[in-house]
């Protein structure tokens, strides 16, 4: 029982590390010059927690996992996949766009489809409960 426990606390804290990735395409839209160079720098160890995050949120899922067959789990593990490879694409555009500020980088389209995944993430997780 405790293992179930620590598991669940475990999975929901490194919820967090996605939860703070959400306002990332609105700061880069709506800041210009030094500002959204300091927020890029800031998000970019953010960026790497979640990596490590994600890991960890997967290995503590499996073990939270009760029925392989469901839509929801299947839903879940669509969602990861599409969370992990918009987290790596944003991550690589954020690192050449701090290499060159002038390059063009999809960095506000990767991010707001990883916003996106996370905001639909977070609705399946708590829609179970209403």
């Amino acid at each position: 029982m405790w293992f179930e426990i620590i598991n669940f606390i475990i999975h929901w804290l490194t919820a967090l590390s996605f939860f703070v990735l959400i306002p990332l395409p609105f700061f880069l839209k709506g800041m210009t010059g030094d500002n959204v160079y300091f927020i890029k720098k800031v998000y970019r160890p953010m960026i790497h927690i979640a990596h490590a995050g994600l890991i960890v949120s997967v290995i503590t899922g499996l073990f939270l996992v009760q029925d392989w067959l469901s839509a929801w789990t299947f839903a879940v593990l669509i969602l990861w996949l599409l969370i992990g490879a918009f987290l790596g694409l944003t991550a690589k555009s954020l690192r050449l766009s701090l290499e060159d500020e002038t390059a063009k980088t999809p960095l506000l389209k990767h991010s707001t489809i990883l916003t996106i995944a996370i905001l639909i993430m977070f609705l399946l997780k708590f829609a179970s409960w209403f």
